[in-house]
């Protein structure tokens, strides 16, 4: 591969990477969202999936594994949606 043309665009994915990823706490908990929103973790959320999103439940998929958090990931900008609660 061409040398010149990696570094640029290993750099870009970098930048890109690490100026994507935000932290806030909100009244209901907090929110990280990862890679432009590409990954998006809500604690304590209790939110329902939105209506475009494939839903999908933690118990469901892993069984019963305790208390639940109220954790929800998106992932994909939304489209899929995975609640603990």
């Amino acid at each position: 591969m061409n040398t010149k043309a990696f570094l640029p665009l290993a750099l870009i994915l970098v930048a890109a990477s690490f100026t994507g990823c935000a932290h806030q706490t909100t009244r209901t908990g907090s929110k990280t969202n990862l890679l432009f929103g590409l990954v998006e973790i809500e604690r304590g959320a209790y939110q329902p999936a939105p209506v475009y999103s494939l839903d999908a439940n933690s118990n469901d998929l892993i069984g019963n594994a305790g208390k639940p958090s109220g954790t929800q990931t998106k992932i994909a900008w939304g489209l899929i949606t995975n609640n603990d609660y």
